[in-house]
Order: structure tokens, then sequence, then C-alpha cells
């Protein structure tokens, strides 16, 4: 969301730098949810993915820490067939010039879009100090599909806030094992592949919540084996210490 809160509100408090633990759900919470959960063992078929990410208040704030990469850590479960999906017929800088969400849709091509609008969202949480309710911004939300294994996450801000520009956050599809940076002692044990998100830095506030909905298509499939589906969230930040949170749960296995 870059530079867009400045231009809704000015002087803005920032948030000092705080020190957190790795694995504290009171940083942040990932739930990654997949339906149907009934699946065949070995072939894939399509399914609906939807995944949250919360982060909340620094203590003593009205606003969270401020994130600048996000490490989606996916189930071996799902498979991808992004390549075989059209591409946006832009790239991230193109895309914003793109004033609404109706712009950016015309600029990558309906085609390209992976996302569900009803289930795609976020909110910034702009501190505005002592005695002050904090600024909640809505935010819409357009995945794209791009070359090179990327999603482009078109983020509008909407409602009171629809005159602030838009940013574009950028995900890459890598290998888990290859995904580099991680926090000492991290695993990716039990992933497959991950989506390592760029986050553009915000004039004032930070996200508050983050939340996908890829609808059933043929650009993500899942099986069901092995019979758990592991998602996991490592989030770095600008004035805290990188946190991580996982979420897990069962399906049925049916047939082949």
């Amino acid at each position: 969301m870059r530079k867009f809160i400045a231009l809704a509100i000015a002087g803005a408090m920032t948030v000092g730098v705080v020190s957190f633990a790795t694995a504290d759900e009171s940083i942040q919470t990932e739930v990654g949810k997949v339906s149907p959960t009934k699946l065949p063992k070995k072939k894939h078929k399509n399914v609906k993915f939807v995944n949250t990410i919360t982060t909340f208040n620094v203590p003593g704030t009205n606003q969270p820490p401020s994130a600048n990469r996000t490490i989606l850590d996916l189930s071996k479960n799902l498979k991808f067939n992004n390549k075989k999906w059209p591409y946006c017929k832009t790239d991230a800088a193109g895309l914003e010039l793109a004033a609404t969400v109706d712009d950016a849709k015309k600029l990558c091509g309906k085609k390209s879009i992976v996302s569900q609008d009803s289930g795609s969202t976020a909110n910034v949480r702009v501190d505005l100090g002592p005695g002050n309710e904090p600024l909640l911004l809505d935010i819409q939300v357009v995945a794209f599909n791009e070359n090179g294994n990327k999603l482009l996450l078109y983020s509008k801000p909407v409602g009171p806030a629809s005159g602030i520009p838009a940013s574009i956050l950028v995900g890459k599809l890598k290998k888990a094992s290859k995904v580099g940076g991680r926090p000492p002692g991290s695993s990716t044990k039990g992933f497959k592949q991950s989506l390592d998100v760029s986050i553009p830095p915000l004039a004032a506030g930070a996200i508050s919540l983050f939340k996908v909905t890829i609808e059933k298509s043929k650009y993500i499939k899942a099986r069901c084996k092995p019979r758990r589906m592991k998602f996991q969230a490592t989030t770095f930040f600008s004035n805290a210490a990188p946190t991580s949170d996982g979420f897990s749960f069962g399906c049925k296995p049916k047939g082949r």
C-alpha cells in the first residue's frame, strides 16, 4: 500500500521497534482452508483455496508491526497449474497505473484472474496517537496470474479511502527448500512449494488482515495423500522480529 496512506492522513504516528519471539500467535495467525476436503489419493482435483493472515496490534499501540515479506509454505497436496493459466497482460509496474479494480482487470485481462472478489480483502490499521481511535482502511484484493511463476496481488482501498492509489504485492511461487532468508531454525518439512510475497512499505499504518480466496478452478488442484494438509506463514517486519504460524487440517481420501 506503499505511500498511499500518507494521502489519507498526514502526521500519523509510526510504531517503535519491538522484539518478538518466533511462533507467537499473539502477533500473527495463519489459516489455510481447502474445499472440498474429500479428495482422491493420487489424482489431483480442482479445489477452492482460502488463505487468511491476521496480524495483531503491537502492545501499547493501535496498529500491528509493519510487514515487508511473507513466505507462505503450502501443503504438498496442492498442485498449481499456473503455467497453463492465462497470464496478466502487464507486469507489477504496469498494474500500478490502474486507478480502479475494473481498470486492473482490463489491463491484466479477466482471464488471468485467479481470485474471488467476494472472498479477497485486506485491512490496514493506522494508529492516530493517544486518545484517538485508529483509522481502519478496507482494501479490495484481486490476484492475477503472471508469467514467471508469479502472482500479482492488486490491493485497492475502497469506501471512504477509494481515492487512494492501489499497491501491488508480488508473490513468487518457488520450491519450499529453495526459499532463502528464513529465520534460523525454520523447517520446510512437509511442504513442497512456497509463495514468497514482497510487501511494499507503507507511509503509515500496517496490514492487520490479508485474505485471498482462489475460486475452484483448474488453477489450483489438490489430493489427499498425506491425510493432513499443512500451511505455514513466516512474516518479516521492519520494526519487529520475524514470526511464524502454522495451520493444518485433515482431508478424507477417496478412491484413486
